[in-house]
């Protein structure tokens, strides 16, 4: 089917006469998506997804104990959160980092860095998140993860940490 120079004219200037209602409507679409998704934050925040009723991982005393350090968990954690912490989910090269950074733990050096992870504030509208951000909801570690994670991430997450996963 031939498309007529015509019509791609009207169609050409019907978007040059009208680019400001078309922009308008463009900017609330996206506008409503971020506030309704801080919204759900704020109405459900205890969705995060852990193995236990009030949402805390617990030390599997059967497993052996942690062998990485408060400071190493610390450090495991921030370094995590600097990589989930960028707009949008996780790129491949952050993903990559989150999963190097979580290969060599157990699942009790895993509950460890989630402890020192605590809950951070983190915007699932964005995926940005900040320490200092008052207005983002706090979310434990496996929530964050599995904001920023793809399916097939928490496959190979769950061969090396089969408990936590």
């Amino acid at each position: 089917m031939a498309v007529s120079t015509m019509s791609l004219a009207k169609e050409k200037n019907f978007i040059q006469e009208n680019w400001k209602p078309i922009l308008g409507i463009g900017a609330t679409i996206g506008v409503t998506y971020v506030v309704w998704n801080i919204y759900k934050d704020f109405k459900s925040p205890n969705e995060d997804k852990s193995n236990t009723k009030d949402n805390t991982l617990v030390e599997d005393k059967k497993l052996p104990p942690s062998s990485i350090s408060d400071a190493q968990a610390l450090n495991i954690a921030n370094q995590l959160q600097d990589a989930m912490g960028t707009i949008w989910s996780a790129n491949d090269e952050e993903r990559k980092r989150i999963k190097s950074l979580l290969s060599g733990l157990t699942y009790n050096d895993y509950i460890k860095v989630s402890d020192a992870f605590g809950k951070r504030g983190y915007i699932t509208a964005t995926g940005i998140s900040k320490d200092s951000d008052w207005f983002a909801p706090k979310k434990n570690l496996n929530y964050w993860l599995s904001k920023e994670l793809q399916p097939e991430d928490f496959a190979q997450l769950k061969k090396i940490i089969p408990q936590a996963f």
